[in-house]
């Protein structure tokens, strides 16, 4: 079987290419659709992958988890489980279309006959993850292939291979980045 990946966002692609830096690091950080056609018209799930330097940054800026917020501990214990090669990825959160769970209903074991799709809220299951990676390389696009592949049977209970269809340019993210940067667009 085989899904495709659609980045959603040029701020990936600026990262990948090194768009306004001299020395370019890569994403740390990947917002996609996963779809079942190439074209990306037939969605099948959304994600954030995170790797170990996005969680820092997540951790840093108290994005997700506030230190006031009641699963920031819990969160703080799958960050450290993760930098510590304890886990391979966790899913930080996951989002329903009418429901908002708390950590410990998005961190709980998925197996191949128990995917992310069965943990159903009241009414659907989930169409939206953030997920953090043991991973320390940038999230290139071959990284986010090989991670989306190998996460698809945890996840989904089911494998599947997985690509980019479309990737641009070097010149085509730096056309894109540059008419971002003129004035009227800040």
């Amino acid at each position: 079987m085989q899904k495709y990946i659609h980045i959603r966002h040029w701020n990936y692609w600026w990262e990948v290419y090194g768009c306004g830096v001299v020395l370019p690091a890569g994403p740390h950080a990947a917002e996609f659709s996963l779809t079942d056609d190439e074209a990306g018209g037939t969605l099948f799930f959304h994600f954030d992958f995170y790797n170990l330097s996005g969680l820092r940054e997540t951790l840093w800026g108290d994005e997700l988890f506030p230190a006031e917020h009641p699963d920031h501990a819990l969160f703080l214990q799958r960050a450290e489980e993760l930098a510590l090669g304890k886990s391979d990825f966790f899913v930080g959160a996951l989002y329903y279309p009418d429901f908002t769970p708390d950590l410990a209903f998005c961190t709980q074991p998925l197996a191949a006959e128990r995917g992310l799709l069965d943990l159903k809220a009241p009414a659907a299951a989930p169409y939206y993850a953030a997920v953090f990676l043991s991973e320390i390389r940038p999230l290139m696009p071959e990284i986010l292939e090989s991670w989306m592949a190998r996460l698809s049977q945890p996840m989904f209970g089911q494998s599947f291979s997985v690509r980019i269809p479309q990737i641009p340019t070097r010149q085509e993210a730096l056309a894109s980045w540059e008419t971002d940067r003129r004035p009227g667009f800040e």
